[in-house]
């Protein structure tokens, strides 16, 4: 019986500790905050009367009614996780009348053990207020009750599995005290008061009705705390609006991807239709007058591309063949739609120069050289502006 007497201490702390295995952590009710672990925790002592009853139809020899009514009393030690709900251990004991004549001794001695969740109705219904000077507590729960009677020997007890129902009416005298009346009952087989083992009788159950009054004292810290949500409004509206802002830079990076694919697909058209032309010249070009050789350049860019190179080697061969009084005039030219005027004509300056030093590299005579440069001022294609980044050697 020891044993379970302390199974049944373990689980009412358990059920005291849930949710509070981190004394950070914050559970809350109705806006109302739990605290920590040693917070809101209350021992009663209570004294009053008692009488057990069978449930159904029981015929016995009866004793006077005033004389099955035997003191009681009880102690608890209880814990509130939430203003509503809360749980307690409780202790409650002293002598039992059995009902009946059958025994020359008809007081039994007792003990019951239990465990049992409270539910505050009044804080449920009306809402958690500290000071209110009453409040209706239902209790229910289980434990084990164990009788003697007086002609059994000490290590003879009569167990029996009992649930706990009742109700805690209390009193607020202060924020450390409360008066309790609390009519409760408990619920166990017949058999717990040997009755029905004198009867030869088995199956029936009875409850024992208390009736008792007493004082709670409640440990500091006591009470709840408000809970101020603002914070945690505030900081949800501020990420809610970063999260917008996110998906309008999101919006804003698919709209600049596409532009880029956009221009990366006509820099690749430019680029083939570069090498096709490039492919041309060197297939088809004679150095004759009015022919000209275009050397294409990436946008604001003024370097000879490897690609390139190609057709200025074939050129550098042709000019060296050609009429010694022969000169070649190189023209730069910028694309009109990208960059200012300014820089437009600097740029174009720079891609007829770079030309120009290729060939130079190349051993062409400087003398059959001429360098021109245009700017944006004209566009030799008209309509393509990707084609007139561009050097024409004439």
């Amino acid at each position: 019986m020891k044993k379970v007497f302390l199974c049944l201490a373990v689980f009412a702390m358990s059920l005291t500790a849930i949710g509070q295995e981190k004394e950070e952590k914050v559970l809350r009710h109705k806006g109302f905050e739990t605290n920590r672990f040693f917070d809101n925790w209350e021992v009663s002592a209570l004294g009053g009367v008692q009488a057990f009853q069978a449930l159904g139809e029981v015929e016995l020899p009866s004793t006077n009614f005033a004389d099955e009514f035997m003191p009681a009393f009880q102690v608890s030690v209880g814990k509130w996780v939430t203003p509503v709900f809360g749980a307690r251990i409780a202790y409650q004991g002293f002598g039992i009348n059995d009902g009946t004549e059958l025994n020359d001794s008809t007081n039994l001695s007792y003990h019951y053990l239990h465990t049992d969740i409270m539910v505050n109705l009044t804080n449920w219904i009306c809402g958690y207020k500290a000071d209110r000077f009453y409040n209706a507590v239902v209790i229910g729960g289980f434990g084990w009750a164990a009788s003697q009677s007086q002609n059994m020997t000490e290590e003879e007890w009569n167990d029996e599995f009992a649930s706990t129902v009742g109700l805690s009416n209390r009193f607020r005298i202060c924020d450390a005290l409360s008066a309790n009346l609390d009519l409760t009952g408990f619920i166990t087989k017949d058999e717990f008061r040997h009755v029905n083992q004198l009867l030869e009788r088995e199956g029936n159950k009875g409850i024992n009705f208390e009736l008792m009054a007493g004082i709670t004292y409640k440990f500091p810290k006591r009470g709840f705390d408000v809970v101020d949500y603002n914070p945690y409004k505030n900081k949800i509206s501020s990420l809610e609006q970063d999260l917008a802002a996110s998906h309008k830079d999101v919006e804003k990076g698919k709209s600049d991807n596409a532009e880029l694919k956009d221009q990366l697909a006509k820099e690749r058209k430019a680029k083939e239709q570069a090498i096709a032309e490039a492919k041309r010249i060197k297939e088809t070009f004679s150095l004759s007058n009015g022919q000209s050789l275009s050397i294409y350049f990436t946008i604001d860019c003024s370097k000879v591309t490897d690609r390139n190179m190609e057709n200025i080697k074939f050129l550098a061969e042709a000019i060296k063949t050609s009429a010694k009084n022969r000169v070649f005039t190189i023209t730069g030219y910028a694309d009109e739609q990208t960059g200012s005027s300014e820089h437009n004509m600097e740029l174009s300056k720079k891609r007829a120069e770079a030309v120009y030093n290729a060939l130079i590299d190349l051993g062409v005579d400087s003398n059959k050289l001429k360098v021109e440069y245009k700017g944006d001022t004209e566009q030799p294609f008209t309509g393509r502006p990707y084609m007139n980044r561009v050097a024409v050697v004439r």
